[in-house]
């Protein structure tokens, strides 16, 4: 399914392309895989409905760091767009080996990037 052809967010082609993009220049080859999932990704979002993303990077890293490296990039989209972005960093290795409810809801909804 492609969440673009059936979102009621009329932003969220663009909104995914440029969370893409950015992760893409952050971490380069470090990069595994962005995965969009929740309600978007099922596509039976409401117009307010929020964005759910999990990146996937493949060495271990500092949570806080990271996160506060992306913080502003994410809250300017949710003050551009008037929406919420959710986003979740993940170890790959944390990835294939855990399984939780959370990674089995990504890996049955989810939409890579």
């Amino acid at each position: 399914m492609n969440p673009t052809l059936t979102a009621p967010n009329p932003n969220l082609s663009h909104i995914l392309q440029q969370l893409r993009d950015h992760f893409q220049k952050n971490y380069q080859d470090n990069l595994a895989k962005v995965i969009l999932f929740g309600s978007q990704a099922r596509g039976d979002a409401a117009p307010d409905s929020d964005i759910d993303i999990l990146v996937l990077l493949k060495n271990q890293f500092d949570a806080y760091q990271e996160n506060k490296k992306n913080s502003q990039f994410i809250a300017d989209l949710c003050l551009q767009y008037d929406t919420v972005i959710s986003c979740f960093l993940m170890n790959l290795d944390t990835w294939q080996n855990t399984n939780n409810a959370f990674t089995r809801n990504v890996r049955q909804e989810g939409v890579s990037l």
